[in-house]
């Protein structure tokens, strides 16, 4: 056999084994919307949002999620509504996010870290950026 040849496939053997594996229990907590950016290149960032979205997760597989407003001193208002959602993965190994309600909402989730939270809203084609929140201090 060709020495190159075993060379790539020992490398892409080496880069599949290292594919970075996502830690989803970082999915929990608060989180705030920072900028949408649409499939033309367009973007809306959003400067300031009162709004966060919540999510708790109950086991690997499923948790809630719940639209909180945050108030100045910190604390939170919300309403008793709570939508329920699933975590699987396609056939990609990508990680979907499929959100209960009216209607089924499917986001891939595309980059999650202890900071930052990066959903792709897949009918809409827009990437949500989040960040976590951080009350503000007075």
């Amino acid at each position: 056999m060709n020495p190159l040849r075993n060379l790539c496939i020992c490398l892409l053997l080496i880069l599949s084994a290292c594919k970075s594996q996502v830690e989803l229990s970082q999915l929990g907590g608060y989180w705030q919307i920072q900028e949408v950016r649409f499939q033309n290149g367009s973007s809306k960032a959003f400067a300031f949002s009162s709004t966060v979205d919540f999510f708790q997760l109950i086991d690997e597989n499923q948790g809630i999620m719940k639209k909180l407003d945050a108030r100045v001193d910190g604390k939170f208002f919300a309403n008793k509504a709570e939508q329920r959602f699933t975590l699987q993965k396609d056939s990609n190994e990508a990680v979907l996010i499929q959100i209960e309600g009216q209607e089924l909402i499917s986001y891939e989730l595309k980059k999650l870290t202890t900071e930052e939270l990066h959903l792709y809203d897949q009918k809409l084609s827009r990437l949500l950026v989040y960040r976590k929140f951080t009350p503000l201090n007075y």
